[in-house]
């Protein structure tokens, strides 16, 4: 039985690894092999080549402004969600109030629910304030669509923290913030780590959303961007979409590398005491 679920992981391991590691691959091959589905140079492409990173730089118009875009919107939208989250993860998980269990209640079903279903209702909201196809409208309806999840995962962790412990600072005369800054944040960090990095994958992918709210080049995100390719050369360049597929697993790769040991301990803290 155990061989079975070894061969089942592995197979599963091979059926995901197997693609990402084709771009790669793929991204480093001239466009002639690319083009005859060749797995190796041949002897007339003149061996592995940076040309397919080229031309996503020099052919495709505004990549730079689209790479600047989701770069900033991802950054902007993690960190104020994982805040504004964390502290009202922190609200539902150490203090008593009128409607707290319907209101949590009420956030877990705005997790589940589909985001397709607010789509209509957040871009007639976007065009009424006048933030239709803005980065600050792109940002805001990040941020909002991300505190709930930020807010799920800091409840968990921060229910693990004995009141004791929060008693004992306001005895000692520290407010409600300088505890959150100082005892909550520094114990919460793994999680604080694990929200961060599911929020800005998932502002960093998005494309509905961006495609949906925006028409304009200087505001279109890279997800937006890359589907731009056939349309200005009225071909698939499949060498340089490659490439542009490569640049943009980039920065969510080395970030998950980077903090993959903060995302594991992260949403298993409070995994028990709910």
């Amino acid at each position: 039985m155990r061989k079975l679920s070894y061969t089942i992981l592995i197979l599963t391991a091979v059926v995901g690894i197997v693609p990402f590691a084709w771009v790669i691959w793929a991204s480093f091959l001239p466009a002639i092999d690319i083009n005859a589905g060749r797995l190796w140079p041949g002897p007339d492409s003149g061996g592995f080549t940076l040309d397919n990173y080229r031309r996503v730089f020099t052919k495709m118009e505004g990549f730079g402004t689209y790479y600047l875009n989701s770069f900033t919107l991802a950054v902007l939208g993690t960190f104020m969600a994982v805040m504004v989250g964390s502290m009202a993860g922190f609200a539902f998980a150490k203090f008593n109030y009128p409607g707290k269990r319907p209101l949590f209640l009420l956030f877990i079903l705005m997790i589940m629910m589909p985001a397709e279903v607010t789509l209509m209702g957040v871009f007639n909201l976007l065009m009424g304030i006048g933030l239709f196809d803005t980065l600050t409208g792109l940002a805001l309806g990040y941020i909002a669509g991300h505190i709930v999840l930020t807010l799920f995962i800091m409840r968990n962790v921060f229910l693990t923290v004995p009141n004791d412990l929060i008693d004992a600072a306001r005895i000692d005369g520290a407010t409600i913030w300088q505890i959150y800054w100082h005892m909550m944040v520094p114990v919460g960090a793994n999680g604080m780590a694990a929200a961060s990095v599911l929020v800005f994958l998932a502002i960093w992918n998005d494309f509905i959303f961006a495609l949906t709210m925006t028409v304009s080049e200087r505001v279109r995100t890279l997800p937006v961007g890359i589907t731009l390719l056939q349309g200005q050369w009225q071909l698939v360049d499949a060498g340089a979409l490659f490439a542009s597929v490569m640049l943009t697993f980039l920065p969510v790769t080395i970030a998950f590398v980077l903090l993959q040991k903060y995302v594991v301990s992260g949403l298993t803290a409070g995994a028990v005491k709910g």
